[in-house]
């Protein structure tokens, strides 16, 4: 197995560039930033990497220092990691056991403080994190504090780049960019710029709850008219991180809408009922499917959608 070196910057946030040395070769399919920030201007920070081919070592060097921090791999492990806290800084070590080419999944979770710029009655959350080798598709997403608002009354001005999406559900704002098939070189930076509750006239409040609405409103309808592109999309994010075999299975609950007897994955994916059962324990205990006994010999399947499970 290879080893891989991480070293980020910050820079009033996570700042993230890095150099590989010892990992020839190694590849990012997916890279994966929620950085969700508190009131107490700390930032709760989950990175997700998804490699081309396993790792047995992970060094990442960070240039502030980390509370906190959890590790896991997805379908292998364990992921042992020590931090070493320098003066203003902290290392992660982590020894990596069981990744494969199908379970190359691993998320790393930890907590950085005052980590937000605070300007009058604005705050600025601000990140740069480079790119220090191939990324075939990164995903950058900066969730704001319960009952913040955005800055500006022109939305996307309050936050860069200007392409950026943003959704609430009513307490939170999110704000999110994609990129692919990114280079050695390119920068990923991103700014957002919030206003915590009442620092804004009530008229103004009143006006974005009322256009929050009709935007939901439009989404609502626009969903009616894109959901089955929309399914067919959250499947792939979910079979993306499955084996060929518990991929088929996925599909031919997809074929029947999401339902079946187990007796029927048995007969259309030409697997034993010892593989089937095997397989089906493995997708419920990754929290992909529901199994819902109707006697005691058969077994309903049914497939969770991407809102009900984490992959």
């Amino acid at each position: 197995m290879k080893q891989f070196k991480l070293l980020p910057l910050l820079v009033f946030a996570v700042c993230f560039a890095g150099s590989f040395g010892l990992a020839k070769g190694v590849e990012l399919e997916y890279y994966g930033i929620e950085d969700s920030i508190n009131e107490d201007l700390s930032v709760h920070n989950l990175i997700t990497l998804k490699f081309n081919s396993p790792i047995s070592h992970l060094d990442y060097q960070l240039q502030f220092k980390i509370h906190n921090l959890t590790a896991k791999g997805r379908g292998f492990g364990p992921v042992d990691c020590k931090v070493i806290d320098r003066e203003e800084t902290s290392d992660i070590f982590c020894d990596i056991a069981g990744m494969t080419r199908e379970n190359n999944l691993l998320e790393l979770s930890f907590d950085i403080r005052n980590a937000v710029e605070k300007k009058g009655d604005r705050y600025k959350f601000s990140a740069n994190y480079g790119v220090s080798l191939p990324i075939e598709r990164a995903v950058t997403t900066i969730k704001l504090p319960a009952n913040s608002i955005l800055a500006e009354e022109v939305i996307n001005q309050s936050y860069f780049p200007r392409d950026g999406k943003t959704l609430t559900d009513g307490r939170y704002i999110m704000v999110y960019w994609e990129r692919e098939n990114l280079t050695p070189g390119d920068d990923l930076q991103f700014l957002v710029e919030y206003a915590a509750p009442g620092t804004r006239e009530p008229l103004y409040n009143y006006i974005i709850v009322f256009l929050t609405l009709i935007v939901i409103i439009i989404m609502i309808g626009m969903a009616v008219y894109l959901r089955r592109g929309a399914k067919r999309k959250s499947m792939d994010v979910v079979t993306s991180v499955l084996n060929d075999d518990e991929r088929n299975i996925v599909n031919i609950l997809n074929e029947h809408e999401g339902k079946c007897f187990q007796k029927v994955l048995v007969r259309e994916s030409g697997f034993s009922k010892a593989k089937v059962s095997r397989l089906v324990k493995n997708l419920k205990g990754r929290g992909v499917i529901d199994v819902e006994p109707v006697s005691g010999r058969e077994n309903r399947i049914l497939l969770r959608t991407p809102s009900e499970k984490t992959l």
